[in-house]
């Protein structure tokens, strides 16, 4: 009974560190455009979601499905169900899942 109630804390503890987030965590430092760079290329390579984070404190989950420039790519939001282009100066931070 002991080891069931251990393993049921330490998967909570493991669901709460992958899927809870805590956006004021994810965006205290701003990222630097060339890291935020390679981790769009790697997400559009890999067709991975991204967590977007704007300069104005907005954030937005999607899928990146082309490069249209060296500083944009074209984002499939899945937020809002469109799809729009992004421009690196717009982005403050990035989290891939």
């Amino acid at each position: 009974m002991n080891l069931l109630k251990s393993l049921n804390n330490y998967s909570k503890q493991i669901y709460n560190y992958f899927f809870n987030y805590n956006i004021n965590k994810l965006t205290t430092f701003a990222q630097d455009p060339s890291k935020i760079i390679r981790i769009l290329e790697h997400a559009l390579f890999h067709k991975e979601y991204i967590l977007l984070t704007y300069q104005n404190g907005c954030t937005e989950i999607g899928q990146l499905i082309k490069r249209t420039s060296a500083g944009r790519f074209v984002l499939d939001s899945y937020d809002s169900n469109i799809i729009r282009i992004i421009d690196l100066n717009e982005i403050f931070n990035v989290e891939t899942a």
